[in-house]
């Protein structure tokens, strides 16, 4: 059986190997890029891991209210013991003082307390218990502030898992438009070859000047770079949504969403078709825009009070006041209550034999302190804590100022896409209606390339534009929706944002 040629040129070429198919590219909705962003996002892992951590420092401050049990098992064994030393030399100093009966002939060793402090090994088992009785408020005011910590961990996470929602929103769209201004590229680039060819043609019959063909050509390879630069631009936007939702870079993607998709809940405006108007009557707000960002505000709370910067800022004010108290309590006494319980022995060989070995030892008492002389110290940390409660309820205030800002700005930010989308829609089909005049006056010999290199920069600005505004409405809407749980932007002080402290209490 005779082998096809193209197998023979495979095996006879050394190290020929199979063309690898192009791996498909994977369907992807912003939905799907919000649920996979949610699981893969570093900034939500460390506010957790910090929500993670405050929660364990609630349960270090609770444990110290309660009663602190420990124990000891301690074996010793003497190498030279003092004890020992004396009881030999007494016993050797009565052996040779003669024969003397009573208490003469006892020896020094057969004392108990002399065999306890003159034993080789010694057996130690204790139990240690302690349990605060008063600490002027120091204890409950650490509890309280490490919950206002955790609680301000918690505000962070939604705060996080929000702002990763307007990245990837934001993201995916600027994916969206990066396609979209490329595929407007590559049309204008073949618009461009398209009079091109016209032109040569027009050229070869003797009915265009040198000058006309040059100035095609020169148009159509101007085209290029921008091709080029929007291609790049799209692989860049696609790299930085790979990044956000952790893909590998060299996974092909494909947008399933529209970037157009929900933008135009108002009708489009008609278009001014008298000459006189005015600049005022241009600019003005179409009344349907307005009602339409006003429905959208109104479904979501820019109050200051409900975004998550300032009710973590709050929470600071708290945890900075409870420290306040916590060191203020050093002034006062502290009554706590100890026992001791141990149980000893005294072998003669390495172990007990018995717990008839075993000798009780047991304690109990009740301890006060009280700081009569720290050399300032206490009075310098309460102006440590006051001035830390100050700082907090000024940045609680920035916060404030900021938030308001924050939500007036999206507000406008809103309404000027809103208002651009509507111009774009119009703009669009009127510039691309002129360039299917301007391509048949030009074909008929009625217009010059000028007139219609023109009109082709106009549709391609106008459906640039048409994008531009639909990507900008699309992340004005989701900003606008999560404001209540995003950070403060620049604009809204970013400064203002604070972090709770995750100290609780004095230093000690």
């Amino acid at each position: 059986m005779a082998l096809p040629l193209a197998s023979v040129a495979y095996l006879m070429v050394p190290g020929a190997l199979p063309a690898q198919a192009p791996q498909a590219p994977t369907p992807l909705s912003l939905a799907e890029a919000l649920r996979l962003a949610k699981g893969s996002s570093e900034s939500v892992g460390i506010a957790r891991a910090g929500e993670q951590r405050a929660r364990g420092q609630v349960g270090q401050r609770r444990a110290a209210l309660l009663p602190q049990i420990n124990t000891t098992l301690n074996w010793q064994k003497q190498l030279q013991n003092q004890f020992a030393a004396i009881a030999s030399r007494s016993n050797a100093s009565g052996a040779g003082g003669g024969t003397g009966g009573g208490s003469d002939t006892t020896s020094a060793a057969d004392n108990p307390i002399t065999r306890i402090f003159a034993s080789q090994y010694n057996f130690n088992f204790g139990l240690s218990a302690s349990q605060p009785i008063f600490t002027g408020g120091r204890l409950r005011a650490d509890v309280r502030a490490a919950q206002a910590a955790r609680e301000s961990a918690e505000i962070g996470i939604t705060s996080a898992e929000a702002q990763v929602q307007l990245d990837v929103t934001q993201a995916y769209y600027d994916a969206l438009l990066t396609e979209r201004l490329s595929a407007i590229a590559d049309s204008t680039l073949v618009q461009a070859e398209r009079t091109l060819r016209q032109v040569q043609l027009t050229r070869n019959v003797g009915s265009t000047s040198e000058f006309e063909l040059i100035r095609a050509r020169v148009t159509r390879d101007n085209q290029r770079p921008q091709l080029l630069q929007a291609r790049t631009n799209r692989e860049a936007a696609l790299m930085r949504l790979r990044q956000l939702l952790d893909l590998p870079a060299n996974q092909p993607l494909q947008l399933t969403d529209s970037i157009a998709e929900s933008t135009a809940p108002v009708a489009a405006a008609e278009t001014f078709t008298s000459v006189n108007v005015d600049a005022a009557q241009v600019l003005a707000l179409d009344p349907r825009v307005e009602r339409s960002v006003a429905s959208v505000v109104s479904a979501t709370d820019t109050t200051a009070r409900a975004r998550a910067a300032v009710r973590q800022a709050q929470k600071s004010v708290d945890v900075a006041q409870l420290q306040l108290k916590s060191t203020k309590s050093q002034r006062l006494p502290q009554l706590s209550a100890t026992t001791n319980y141990q149980r000893l022995a005294y072998p003669t060989g390495v172990l007990p034999r018995s717990l008839a070995d075993f000798f009780p030892n047991w304690t109990v008492g009740i301890g006060l302190s009280y700081p009569l002389f720290t050399g300032g110290r206490v009075r310098n940390e309460i102006v440590a804590a006051e001035a830390g409660v100050i700082e907090a309820r000024q940045r609680l205030k920035l916060a404030q100022e900021g938030a308001t800002l924050d939500a007036r700005l999206a507000a406008l930010q809103l309404t000027e896409a809103e208002s651009n989308w509507q111009a774009s829609i119009g703009t669009a089909s009127q510039a691309q209606r002129a360039y299917e005049i301007a391509e048949v006056r030009f074909r008929e010999g009625i217009s010059t390339q000028l007139e219609l290199s023109e009109t082709r920069v106009q549709l391609q600005q106008a459906l640039a534009n048409r994008a531009r505004a639909a990507r900008d409405l699309q992340v004005a809407r989701k900003r606008l929706e999560l404001l209540p749980y995003l950070p403060l932007s620049q604009s809204g002080s970013a400064s203002a944002a604070p972090s709770a402290s995750t100290t609780t209490g004095p230093s000690r």
